[in-house]
């Protein structure tokens, strides 16, 4: 239930549970919510043939109906229902309830109606919500160098996690703010624009509409358009000593029988054996005492097979397959629903879905909604103390102090070393953050007035066992005439291609797609738009992406200390997710579980601190 609805039982009257409340309450300040009758019609105005279908689809209405004006059921006050030729012997629309409703008993109504608008429309429900209206609470005024805040909680990053942990605090009724050391929010999300009046993703670009549910929530709450991924084609692989092979997507380029079976066998071996691993408790040290690329060797990985599993690395994580352990992959992988779901630009895939207007509107629309001036950019941290009597103090650079109850780090795991906490963070959590390391990942986007390797059959997709860029992907938006591909440059192959100028490293891709696509698209290939460049590495408050890895030995012996929160401290981000870690639904599926943490905790707490200076 929402902290500012409350049921109320009244001893006085039936026991109503557990499908509903005889009366509900708000407490402000609040905004209310009036949601029209929604029946069980799809948006091309289809009824389902059975009326349990119908039922389901309503309800499912009525959840983006919520979620469009920044709801959930759990701020629903009342609910009515109107059904058609009501039986009590056919409550079908309560089980449907109470798997809406997730535990919250709004006070109902059922009307029993002869019809509805139209003979085919057999069920209705209309609902009044209310949530805590965050732009109604006074804004937060960022104090002078030196001066200070108080407020319950601080968030150190404004990244997806520490926003939606900021958002989700908020919301529960607590005051708090978030520090942000550059001079925009998004973290890892960034959108730049084009000069055609688009935009590019140098950071995180995908999602997809069927097990990534925040991500996908957020752009149906955001009302944000998606751009599916483009498959349709022929992919080309970038090889050593020959001409690119040419593979229609899903397929294995055609090394030859035995490297294709070699590559197929690994592949499937490995996605068999990702699916053994519990991602709640995956410290098992059988996998964890080598590293992937010893591992694969053992498996009997020939050449081939071995530079696959390079390609995987490095696309996902930025590292070579020397670089972190066995078990960390596998866990990793798991995470996203396997190898082959994670690695996927089609349907349930990682890559399925982009933002017509960039990523980086996530974390915008979420920072516009909470309480006015929470968000305080170049603020960096680097500071943070606890004392004994269970309150910290959080310090920027420039001397201003915040006084909190509670602190929620945002960052990534080896950026921990750029704050200092006292006292110290603990052993356990020091050895993880130390040994833990981000990949060189960089991406180089490319325009052109006209998707010009549409022409020869390919859908964009390409992979190199040879280099700069592992792997390449059309990031076009069709609708507004931007036609672009991104490379992602990672890995060694990426380190030695970050040692040219940027005269160097522009040609260095501009050769390789040559390559790639043939002499017969050069004069297109060398002839781009516009060219956008972004090295994480060089980011200070990034220092590499995705997320960060961990070599041999770590995970068994101090995995756990990941996610444990040190006194007043609580951690997120995309790498302590337990689900599509190294992703944005990894992230904000972080920022829900330490703001959970943080709410119980305060809540168990008598009074609240008001922000004041």
């Amino acid at each position: 239930m929402a902290p500012h609805v409350t049921a109320l039982d009244v001893r006085t009257m039936a026991d109503c549970r557990p499908y509903y409340s005889p009366v509900s309450t708000t407490q402000g300040p609040v905004k209310f919510i009036y949601t029209a009758g929604q029946i069980g019609r799809d948006k091309n105005g289809v009824v389902p043939a059975t009326y349990e279908k119908e039922v389901e689809l309503a309800f499912q209405n009525l959840g983006d109906c919520l979620l469009a004006a920044g709801a959930t059921p759990s701020d629903i006050v009342k609910v009515t229902y109107y059904i058609v030729n009501y039986s009590p012997k056919n409550r079908y629309h309560a089980q449907v309830l109470l798997k809406f409703m997730n535990g919250h008993r709004p006070p109902s109504t059922l009307v029993p109606v002869t019809a509805l608008a139209v003979p085919e429309y057999h069920f209705e429900i209309e609902a009044v919500a209310a949530i805590r209206d965050l732009a109604a609470i006074p804004p937060i005024v960022k104090p002078a160098p030196g001066n200070s805040l108080s407020v319950d909680v601080v968030v150190v990053g404004a990244g997806l996690s520490g926003l939606q942990a900021a958002h989700d605090i908020q919301r529960a009724g607590f005051s708090c703010v978030v520090l942000e050391a550059r001079d925009r929010v998004g973290g890892k999300t960034w959108s730049q624009s084009t000069k055609d009046g688009g935009v590019v993703d140098v950071g995180a670009a995908w999602i997809n509409d069927s097990n990534q549910a925040r991500m996908y929530a957020l752009a149906k709450r955001f009302d944000l358009e998606l751009i599916e991924q483009n498959t349709d084609g022929n992919c080309a692989a970038h090889v050593p000593e020959k001409e690119a092979l040419v593979f229609r997507y899903g397929e294995v380029p055609a090394w030859g029988e035995k490297d294709v079976a070699d590559i197929v066998r690994i592949r499937d071996g490995f996605e068999e054996l990702c699916h053994t691993i519990d991602i709640r408790n995956p410290w098992d040290a059988k996998y964890d005492d080598v590293t992937l690329e010893d591992f694969m060797k053992k498996q009997g990985a020939g050449e081939r097979a071995l530079g696959t599993v390079s390609i995987w690395t490095r696309a996902m994580l930025g590292c070579e397959p020397s670089e972190l352990s066995a078990l960390y992959f596998l866990d990793y992988c798991k995470s996203g629903g396997g190898l082959l779901q994670m690695r996927s630009d089609q349907k349930d895939g990682g890559q399925h879905l982009r933002i017509r207007t960039g990523t980086q509107t996530f974390s915008k629309k979420i920072a516009e909604s909470m309480v006015p001036g929470s968000v305080i950019l170049e603020a960096p941290v680097s500071r943070i103390f606890q004392s004994r009597l269970g309150s910290a103090i959080v310090t920027t650079e420039d001397g201003t102090r915040y006084h909190a109850r509670k602190v929620v780090v945002s960052i990534p795991t080896p950026t921990y070393k750029q704050i200092t906490f006292q006292p110290p963070l603990p052993l356990d959590k020091l050895e993880y953050s130390s040994n833990s390391m981000l990949g060189y990942y960089a991406k180089m986007i490319l325009l052109w007035d006209k998707p010009w390797w549409r022409k020869g059959g390919y859908c964009g997709m390409t992979q190199s066992f040879v280099g700069p860029a592992s792997v390449t992907r059309d990031t076009s938006d069709d609708l507004n005439g931007h036609f672009s591909l991104t490379c992602f440059v990672v890995g060694q192959p990426g380190r030695d291609w970050s040692k040219l100028s940027p005269a160097g490293r522009k040609e260095a891709i501009l050769a390789q797609l040559v390559q790639l696509f043939g002499s017969e698209n050069e004069a297109f290939i060398r002839a781009p738009t516009e060219v956008f460049e972004q090295e994480w590495v060089k980011d200070v408050y990034s220092q590499g992406c995705p997320c960060p890895v961990t070599p041999p030995g770590i995970m068994s012996d101090v995995g756990k200390a990941l996610r444990e929160p040190f006194e007043s401290i609580h951690f997120v981000g995309t790498e302590t997710s337990f689900e599509w870690k190294g992703y944005m639904e990894g992230a904000v599926r972080s920022g829900e579980r330490g703001a959970a943490e943080v709410i119980e905790a305060l809540s168990k707490k008598e009074g609240k601190v008001l922000a004041k200076l």
